[in-house]
């Protein structure tokens, strides 16, 4: 129950387990064509897709290796550990960082981004959708408002967030937008998808420099995106159909479905770690769907509970990250998790807290969160 790689269906394991395809046969080329398709869908976009070996990681690099040109100034929104990841990698590719920086578990200022994008001439922005560091879930759809009136490209990181979260590229203006396979759409890491909207592909059009990276290189992968038949590398072919299962599972479930499910999710277990007498760690009304970062108390210890959900009732649940380790956990509930995993976790945390003299009326929390089931 860690907030990635996530639990993966037994419809995707056996994809996976089939023999390994030819990059050009009709089953390979037909079921890339297909996932490519769904993948628009499923990020609200008539731009385009691509759909790559690697990580979430490798869709940031994309945008910054294709959008930007060396000496031009991007701008950073950060508040979370995914947020800054940004800044290294327009420095590695020659851009001019700036930022506008929030405290770790605090939203994006709408009105102070604003000022600062009429501040500068800036080539793009990032945007963390959710920081899977804090669990926090910026809004998205209204800085799209402020990007519809700005020449700077409007790039969002939805690695802990699409397909558990609303996100709507064309409506709500993003003009460049990714993921990874291994969170919310429940498949293997390896996957990297992302999709440009027409404004940020005639960027890539008009460069004056050529990318400073070959293989993340867009302009080489788009003729492979249109027609899957071609050939520029090697796909990864077993991952490819893996990920097309998982899209499949998240097309019958239905995008407004899904959305609602992961919502309910998350205020069930909102309500039981409040009910364990935890706080939230990000600011109340901006918690993520994905996952849950409850606060530590002082004097528990977080690495003797998670021993504990482990060893004794074999939960594995992820400690906080960068700044917050020590002060908070992590518990992902997405993707193909169900109200039985969120159950089985939480009845977990509390018998290890029970355990530890924490808790002295085992079961409350467990029923905080039945209530929130029931009503739903």
């Amino acid at each position: 129950m860690i907030p990635g790689p996530t639990i993966v269906s037994p419809r995707v394991l056996r994809a996976l387990a089939k023999p390994v395809l030819s990059h050009v046969s009709n089953e390979f080329v037909d079921g890339y064509a297909e996932a490519l398709t769904l993948q628009k869908k499923l990020f609200g976009t008539k731009g385009t897709p691509f759909l790559l070996a690697g990580s979430g990681t490798l869709g940031m690099e994309a945008a910054i290796a294709n959008l930007m040109e060396k000496g031009e100034k991007v701008l950073c929104v950060e508040n979370g550990y995914f947020g800054e990841k940004w800044e290294e990698i327009v420095e590695t590719h020659g851009g001019v960082v700036d930022r506008l920086r929030f405290n770790w578990g605090d939203p994006v200022d709408i009105k102070m981004l604003k000022e600062k994008l009429e501040s500068d001439d800036y080539k793009l922005f990032t945007v963390e959708h959710v920081d899977t560091s804090t669990g926090i879930a910026n809004p998205i759809k209204e800085i799209g408002a402020l990007a519809k009136n700005t020449d700077a490209l409007y790039v969002v990181d939805s690695v802990c967030g699409l397909g558990g979260m609303p996100l709507k590229m064309d409506e709500w203006n993003i003009d460049y937008a990714l993921t990874g396979s291994q969170k919310a759409l429940g498949a293997p890491p390896g996957i990297s998808n992302f999709c440009l909207n027409d404004k940020a592909w005639e960027t890539v059009e008009k460069r004056k420099t050529p990318p400073s990276d070959y293989y993340v290189n867009l302009k080489r992968w788009k003729p492979i995106m249109d027609h899957p038949k071609g050939y520029f590398a090697t796909p990864a072919t077993g991952l490819v159909l893996g990920m097309l299962e998982a899209l499949r599972i998240i097309d019958e479930e239905g995008l407004e479905a899904r959305w609602k499910r992961h919502e309910t999710y998350a205020k069930a277990f909102q309500a039981g770690i409040k009910a364990l007498g935890m706080g939230s760690f990000p600011a109340e009304g901006y918690n993520a769907h994905t996952l849950s970062v409850p606060k530590i108390p002082e004097g528990w210890d977080d690495a003797k509970m998670r021993g504990i959900m482990y060893n004794k009732y074999r939960v594995i649940i992820a400690g906080g990250l960068g700044k917050l380790g020590g002060k908070t956990v992590r518990v992902g509930h997405m993707g193909n998790d169900t109200k039985n995993d969120l159950v089985a976790t939480m009845a977990a945390m509390e018998s290890a807290l029970a355990e530890m003299g924490h808790v002295d009326d085992p079961g409350k929390a467990v029923g905080a969160m039945m209530k929130v089931f029931i009503k739903s």
